[in-house]
């Protein structure tokens, strides 16, 4: 799980205990199944997979209706004022050497030109990985290593792999699609979005140091979790989207060039 991503769905009907078992194919999120009722994969509690059928491609992604997006807009939606939450594209890099790869992956770069030598027509082009800023992960980004296989126990070696050319959106082959994030981005994630705050939780507002290095790989309990939405009153409803202030970007604002390069060396942690 790479540092970059302190976005992350989690729904909060989850943390309760009360929820029935749900059909397989249900959206409705009063079905699902509390976490303690989900079965195991191997040695792993909790499995979703199957809650909504074969060849799901979504995921909870399947509980943000079209329903649930417009209840969310019309009780939420206060001052229309919208935030962007995107990190740099070249952020976290080795301040050192700016072309050197963040935990062994290539840097983005960028080539301008200009066409036919004339400066007023202009073309960008932008070679990223896909781990670089912020992003989301998908469903086949990193699966279960022990076993082989990634979200609906699909095995690693069904997916592609290597250099995939564009294909026709009108003839795709489906091997390409499957568990693919561009099925979110087809869905579309919107719904209503929860910000927990645990650095002003854990400080008391900056009274006292963090607990934790948000550099080093540390825990998040579903009780500190109850408990700093208790302190700001935040209410959970099912199917939100929540979103957790770790406290990685601050330290890496606040950090020397020297210690930034010394994360580039660190295992990728949250």
């Amino acid at each position: 799980m790479a540092v970059t991503k302190p976005i992350r769905i989690l729904l909060s009907n989850l943390l309760q205990r009360n929820l029935k078992p749900a059909p397989a194919s249900s959206n409705d999120a009063s079905a699902l199944p509390s976490f303690d009722e989900l079965p195991a994969f191997h040695e792993f509690a909790g499995c979703a997979w199957g809650l909504w059928g074969e060849n799901d491609q979504l995921g909870t992604v399947n509980l943000l209706t079209d329903d649930l997006v417009q209840r969310a807009a019309k009780k939420e939606i206060l001052i229309g004022r919208t935030v962007s939450l995107n990190w740099p594209l070249n952020f976290p890099e080795k301040v050192s050497d700016h072309v050197a790869p963040m935990f062994g992956r290539k840097s983005p770069a960028v080539m301008m030109t200009l066409r036919e030598g004339k400066p007023i027509v202009r073309d960008d082009e932008i070679h990223i990985n896909t781990q670089s800023g912020t992003q989301w992960d998908g469903l086949r980004h990193f699966g279960i290593l022990e076993h082989g296989v990634f979200y609906d126990n699909t095995p690693a070696h069904t997916l592609p792999h290597g250099i995939v050319p564009m294909p026709d959106p009108q003839d795709i082959d489906s091997s390409l699609q499957n568990i693919g994030i561009q099925n979110w981005a087809d869905h579309g994630i919107c719904g209503r979005g929860v910000l927990l705050d645990l650095v002003r939780y854990h400080t008391k507002a900056g009274a006292v140091p963090l607990a934790y290095d948000p550099w080093s790989t540390h825990g998040i309990s579903v009780k500190e979790l109850e408990a700093c939405a208790v302190e700001q009153g935040v209410v959970f409803q099912p199917c939100d989207i929540l979103l957790l202030r770790v406290g990685f970007i601050q330290k890496y604002c606040e950090a020397k060039p020297e210690e930034r390069d010394e994360l580039a060396r660190k295992e990728e942690a949250l």
